[in-house]
C-alpha cells in the first residue's frame, strides 16, 4: 500500500473513532433517549373523546439519563414539569442502571480515543520501530489486559 494512501485511510479511521468519542459523550447529557405519549388520568379514569378532542388529553414524555420533561395534557393546555433522576426517582428506578449506562460509556469513551490516538500514530509517526522491543511488549501487555 503506498504511503499516501495507508495515511489518508489512517486519518479517515481517526476522525471517525474521535466522532464516535464525541457522540458517546454528547448522548450521555441529551435529554431525548425516549419519547412517548401519555394518556391523562382524569378522575373517572377514563377520557371519553375522539379527534380534536383526544388531543386536549393527550401528553407528552421525554427523557434522557439524567433529566426529563412530562407536558400534562388534561384538557386545560400543556403544564410541563421537569424531573431529574438521581433525586426524584431514585426510588422508582434501580441506580444500578444508570451507573452501568454510564460506566459503558465512558469506557467506550476512553477506547474510541485510545483508538483515534493509535490510528493517528500509525498514520504520521513510525509504528514499526516503536511496536517491537521493550516499548512495544509494555504496550500490547496493557492492551491485553
Amino acid at each position: 500500500m503506498p504511503a499516501q494512501q495507508k495515511k489518508i485511510i489512517f486519518c479517515i479511521a481517526g476522525v471517525l473513532s474521535f466522532a464516535c468519542a464525541l457522540g458517546t459523550a454528547a448522548a450521555l447529557g441529551t435529554q431525548l433517549w425516549v419519547k412517548g405519549t401519555i394518556l391523562c388520568k382524569t378522575g373517572a379514569q377514563l377520557v371519553n373523546a375522539t379527534g380534536q378532542e383526544l388531543e386536549k388529553f393527550i401528553g407528552k414524555i421525554q427523557y434522557g439519563l439524567f433529566h426529563g420533561e412530562r407536558v400534562r395534557q388534561c384538557g386545560l393546555g400543556g403544564r410541563p414539569f421537569q424531573f431529574s433522576f438521581f433525586p426524584d426517582l431514585l426510588k422508582i428506578i434501580p441506580a444500578s442502571i444508570h451507573v452501568s449506562v454510564i460506566l459503558f460509556c465512558t469506557v467506550l469513551i476512553v477506547f474510541a480515543l485510545v483508538g483515534a490516538g493509535f490510528f493517528m500514530f500509525n498514520a504520521f509517526g513510525s509504528p514499526y520501530e516503536t511496536l517491537h522491543g521493550p516499548v512495544g511488549l509494555y504496550l500490547w501487555s496493557f492492551i491485553a489486559c
